[in-house]
């Protein structure tokens, strides 16, 4: 592997104090003490409503609430909302058939649609993406949890094909949206993690490579529906080596993914 050695500490120290700085108050670090809201509660006005044991059609019918019962809504995953009856029962219905239902003033329910800028509705996403590591063709994956309406914190895993040897590496990723309410959202990245290298044997022998990385980066997501967004974005890693010097690579992805 060719490792382009260059200067870019001042860029990583600017983007940690940054993101750091506008988290120290993130919500998750609050409790709030105040009781809960009332959840909303609807009535059945068709003949029946049928539930299903998760957020899909693929699951199969659990139960079925017939007209005149009511339902408390609890949450939403995309197109399917949590509820639960006087019983203690719960499971999951189909938004189409929430809008057919009743407020307590005997109006037709209305929803707003789940947004991509509505954290709650997307507190895991995970994706595949494709680009170059230092000029060699790198295939990743992902997956990532939101802590808050801003931040995230990601799992990736790599393969670099380089025609020497064969690499793979793995990283932990904090991510920080600061326009998650834009349908093209920026985004800001650091991390660490390890590379290993392991030469092809056709070639001269050498030893394996095992060694610690961090990186900071910059993207660009753009939300095409509701659960799937497209994914740009450019990393800046530095290795560090056993040997004199420390090395350095910029890579660059592009790719799809989902939220759930």
């Amino acid at each position: 592997m060719t490792v382009l050695v260059k200067h870019r500490g001042l860029l990583g120290l600017a983007l940690l104090l940054w993101v750091c700085s506008t988290h120290l108050r993130a919500d998750w670090w609050w409790q709030d003490d105040s009781p809960p809201a009332p959840q909303p509660q609807v009535q059945v006005a068709e003949p029946f409503t049928q539930w299903r044991s998760g957020p899909g059609s693929m699951y199969p019918v659990i139960h079925s609430s017939e007209r005149g019962e009511w339902l408390t809504l609890h949450s939403r995953k995309t197109s399917w909302i949590k509820v639960s009856d006087d019983a203690g029962r719960e499971g999951w219905v189909h938004v189409d058939d929430v809008l057919l239902t009743k407020d307590g003033r005997g109006r037709l329910v209305q929803l707003e649609a789940p947004r991509f800028d509505d954290f709650r509705t997307r507190r895991w996403e995970a994706g595949l993406m494709m680009g170059e590591f230092d000029s060699t063709a790198v295939n990743a994956g992902y997956a990532g949890y939101w802590l808050t309406e801003q931040l995230s914190v990601e799992l990736w895993g790599s393969q670099i094909l380089g025609s020497a040897s064969e690499i793979l590496m793995a990283n932990v990723n904090l991510l920080h949206q600061p326009f998650s309410n834009w349908r093209v959202s920026p985004f800001f990245t650091l991390g660490f993690g390890h590379i290993f290298v392991k030469p092809k044997a056709t070639l001269a022998q050498s030893e394996d490579r095992d060694d610690s990385t961090a990186h900071v980066g910059l993207g660009l997501r753009y939300y095409v529906t509701e659960r799937y967004f497209l994914r740009m974005e450019v990393k800046d890693y530095k290795v560090f080596t056993s040997r004199e010097s420390n090395e350095e690579a910029t890579e660059w992805k592009i790719g799809l993914s989902v939220f759930f």
